[in-house]
C-alpha cells in the first residue's frame, strides 16, 4: 500500500510540475509537507508544541504571501499589457535601475 501511495504521489507531482512552474510547485510542496504534519497529529492524537506551531504559521504565511505578491505582480503586469495594447510604443517599460 505505502509503495502504490509513493508511486501515485510521485507520478501526481511530476504531471503537476510539467504544468506549473518549479517555484509554483515548492511552494505547493511546502503546504502538502503542512498539511502532512498536521494530519498526522490529529489522527495519532499527537500534541503539537509551540515551536512546531510556530514553524507550522511561518510556513503557511509564507505561502499566502507569495500567492499575494505573485498575484499583484499579474494584476500589474496585465494592466501594462493592456495600456501598452491601447498606447502602442508610447509607453516605456518601468525601470529599477538608478
Amino acid at each position: 500500500v505505502n509503495g502504490l501511495a509513493f508511486t501515485s504521489y510521485n507520478l501526481a507531482s511530476t504531471y503537476i510540475l510539467t504544468r506549473i512552474s518549479v517555484v509554483h510547485h515548492a511552494a505547493l510542496n511546502c503546504i502538502r509537507r503542512v498539511f502532512a504534519i498536521v494530519m498526522t497529529s490529529i489522527v495519532f492524537g499527537l500534541t503539537i508544541t509551540f515551536l512546531q506551531g510556530v514553524g507550522i504559521a511561518i510556513s503557511v504565511g509564507a505561502f499566502f504571501a507569495y500567492s499575494y505578491f505573485k498575484m499583484k505582480r499579474g494584476r500589474k503586469e496585465k494592466k501594462m499589457e493592456e495600456r501598452r495594447k491601447k498606447w502602442g510604443a508610447l509607453i516605456m517599460e518601468p525601470t529599477d535601475k538608478v
